[in-house]
């Protein structure tokens, strides 16, 4: 047995497909590819196959991660060559790597959204001036008011026309996890107009340690 990490981009209308679907269609695309993938034993025998860190719904994605087991060692280049033409369009591997990190090391996400309003620029700086940005967010013990503030890394910001280009790292991970649409929500809600969230795209995945996931 040996274990391999595809790295694969998610772009296009699969971004509409849920984790639950990814997940499906990428079983089928191991089938079909007829890479020996290692099964479970048991009553119920399952691939192995593991996504570390999910993606939102509406989001794309150039480094998503997708941990397989095979019986067998398999050259990287015909893992590709056999798994992308089983793919449909909009996901396509790029890289295979042997696993050096495990899901309990990933930390932070960086990503990069284009907004749509009037006005954005003004609003985005009076925004992260606050000193607290507060909302509500959904917890074992129920709803729970925190701050974000802390937790919004903003490396640029950029307009263009009514559009207005972000680049952000948020946490990620089973130590603690900031979806975008939490910080795009509380941003619209804050600046008072129409805010539209036309791009989300996950760039790079981070270790808690800052050094690169995969």
């Amino acid at each position: 047995m040996k274990d391999y990490r595809i790295v694969f981009e998610k772009r296009g209308r699969v971004k509409y497909i849920s984790h639950l679907d990814l997940n499906r269609c990428m079983l089928r695309a191991v089938r079909r590819s007829g890479l020996p993938a290692w099964y479970t034993e048991g009553f119920h025998p399952h691939m192995y196959l593991m996504f570390p860190l999910a993606l939102s719904l509406g989001a794309e994605s150039t480094c998503e991660v997708m941990d397989l087991r095979l019986t067998e060692e398999v050259p990287p280049e015909e893992i590709l060559n056999r798994l992308n033409p089983a793919l449909p369009e909009g996901l396509r591997a790029y890289e295979v790597r042997e696993p050096k990190h495990v899901t309990q090391d990933i930390g932070s996400a960086a990503y990069e959204i284009t907004l749509v309003g009037e006005e954005l620029t003004p609003r985005w700086e009076a925004f992260l001036a606050q000193e607290q940005i507060l909302t509500e967010k959904k917890t074992k013990k129920g709803m729970k008011e925190i701050d974000i503030k802390p937790l919004i890394s903003v490396e640029s910001a950029a307009a263009e026309g009514d559009a207005l280009h972000l680049t952000m790292r948020l946490p990620a991970g089973n130590e603690g996890n900031l979806n975008v649409s939490v910080v795009t929500d509380a941003f619209a809600a804050f600046a008072q107009t129409e805010v539209l969230v036309k791009t989300v795209l996950r760039t790079k995945i981070f270790c808690a340690d800052g050094g690169l996931f995969f």
